[in-house]
């Protein structure tokens, strides 16, 4: 699985050739993501370009003799300079091994020109995402043994993604596998019905979902695959399909004007319209999307609706997926005055005793499973989100109380920097306050290189010099919360060598007191990193309570 899109990235490029022009699946990609962070302010820019390559080639008489095939090389740059990318998709393959059998040396071409690229992009400072080749219908398109070739170079590139780290998405694959289930359906009952592309080539809408929904899956939303069509996805929005239609709308003008505007060479393409103008109607009909797109909460609404009851520890468990992930909210019996509620960053249900205690005592739990995002700012806007449902759907308190076990300190810490008004204390468990201790290993823990891969990929860095730089860690921001009275309780094993104390927690301890700051640690003699909690939890169950009590003017 892949990363969501950071924070920090406002201009998103699409290239590739005529199916990427076509922008199907772009719009789709936009209109989901749009959906599901309306606060966003991104660019989405489609520049394909109809019959382009990256590998440089073309046959002999395409288009009937009238134009050599556009060649990436010669348009890249003016594209990179004037859209000035954070994150770059790129699918090509489809007419770069030019509809001919399978040659070494036109997949040589095709290499080089996907290496070139890479290199290209990589020097912008630009995220680059790849997609493998669509998937070729021989029995639409006639050029026997074509599969086959595409078959290979979508092979090589996901090979690349093991030997070399890139970024690679597959929408060959899972479009093969589509067309050959329905193929079976077909040949059952003596029929010659279905295809993806019915040129063998340029698929349709579905051939474009399956695209849209591979890329979104890899964004960190997993839960698409079971989704049939991006209407269906979009059915938290008042009018999908007008909503739809608008961003289509919207992006065509945009792209035929950017194309234009970096002065592509194809013949016979629509001309755009002068950038700054195409930009200013855009912004016209970004406004009437806005008014059909829900803010997260009716897709949250949603969410609420399809939701599966069980029981935790005894009490109503609800679990469902918002922003597709995983979500899980545990209800007392009944609830405290000013329905107070804990926040478990990281490891629901382990070691429960305290949040089970607490769920008897009024307070509600909750969680939303982030695994693997290691409180980077694209998990802290996922929290933001459902933050803001469970204050509309479930009428939580203003002020939570985060809980951060282990790698989950990341979360809890970074959270309550970000938003000190909606947190009244922070309680965690042999927490990570510097993931240059852990995963990082950096210092006395051995850390995690297989975490500290993912946490690098996560965050956007591109090295470890990045990410030993980056200041904002746990332990870089603490009088932030000091200067909000936020008081923390931390438990830790006093031989903890997985996440040591002295390069964690000591370390915020030391500097949130000189900055006026109230922390308590309790420290559990001769144990190390596990067990979590306290057998008997009630100092952590009273810590909680009685800062809840202060900090929002409710009782114990």
């Amino acid at each position: 699985m892949g990363q969501p899109i950071d924070a920090r990235v406002k201009q998103i490029l699409f290239l590739g050739n005529s199916i990427t022009w076509a922008g199907n699946y772009v719009n789709d990609v936009e209109a989901y993501l749009r959906l599901q962070y309306p606060k966003r302010e991104w660019q989405f820019i489609n520049a394909g370009l109809s019959s382009e390559t990256v590998s440089g080639l073309s046959e002999p008489g395409h288009a009937g003799g009238t134009f050599p095939r556009p060649d990436l090389h010669e348009r890249l740059q003016r594209v990179l300079e004037q859209t000035k990318p954070d994150l770059v998709f790129a699918c090509y393959g489809m007419n770069d091994g030019i509809y001919l059998p399978f040659d070494s040396a036109r997949f040589g071409k095709f290499k080089d020109g996907i290496t070139w690229l890479h290199s290209r992009v990589a020097k912008t400072g630009a995220r680059l995402i790849y997609l493998t080749p669509p998937h070729y219908d021989e029995l639409k398109g006639k050029n026997v043994g074509y599969g086959e070739v595409l078959d290979r170079y979508s092979d090589w590139l996901l090979n690349m993604r093991q030997l070399t780290n890139w970024e690679v998405i597959d929408i060959h694959y899972p479009m093969k596998q589509f067309l050959d289930a329905h193929r079976k359906v077909d040949e059952m009952f003596n029929l010659d019905g279905f295809a993806l592309a019915q040129d063998g080539v340029h698929p349709g809408e579905v051939g474009h979902w399956i695209i849209a929904r591979q890329i979104l899956s890899y964004l960190g939303f997993p839960g698409l695959a079971h989704v049939k069509s991006i209407t269906e996805s979009l059915s938290a929005c008042a009018d999908a399909p007008k909503y739809l239609r608008l961003v289509s709308q919207r992006q065509n003008m945009l792209r035929d004007a950017w194309l234009t505007a970096t002065k592509h060479k194809r013949p016979g393409l629509p001309v755009g319209l002068p950038l700054a103008e195409a930009q200013s109607k855009a912004a016209e009909l970004l406004q009437q999307i806005d008014s059909l797109s829900s803010p997260v909460n009716k897709a949250a609404d949603k969410a609420a609706a399809v939701s599966v009851s069980a029981s935790w520890c005894g009490f109503k468990r609800d679990d469902f997926e918002l922003l597709g992930r995983k979500c899980i909210v545990v209800e007392p019996d009944l609830a405290a005055t000013g329905r107070p509620w804990i926040w478990r960053t990281e490891f629901f249900g382990h070691e429960p005793q305290g949040d089970s205690m607490l769920v008897s005592k009024g307070f509600h739990v909750v969680n939303i499973d982030l695994q693997d995002m290691y409180g980077a700012p694209v998990a802290l806007d996922m929290m933001d989100e459902f933050y803001d449902f469970l204050l509309k759907n479930r009428g939580l308190n203003p002020k939570a109380v985060l809980e951060g076990f282990s790698r989950g300190g990341l979360f809890a810490f970074n959270w309550a920097v970000r938003h000190p008004d909606r947190v009244s204390s922070l309680y965690v468990d042999a927490p990570v306050c510097d993931f240059k201790s852990w995963p990082g290993g950096k210092g006395k823990s051995a850390g995690s290189p297989t975490d500290w891969k993912k946490l690098k990929k996560v965050y956007g860095f591109a090295n470890d010099i990045q990410a030993t730089k980056y200041k904002g860690n746990p332990v870089d921001n603490v009088e932030v919360l000091a200067r909000a009275g936020i008081p923390i309780l931390c438990v830790c094993g006093e031989t903890d060598d997985v996440v040591p104390m002295s390069e964690n927690i000591k370390v915020v301890e030391r500097r949130y007191k000189k900055a006026g700051g109230e922390i308590k640690i309790i420290v559990k003699p001769n144990s190390g990193h596990h067990p979590h909690s306290l057998k008997d939890p009630t100092p952590i169950v009273a810590f909680i309570t009685g800062a809840q009590a202060r900090n929002t003017g409710l009782p114990k």
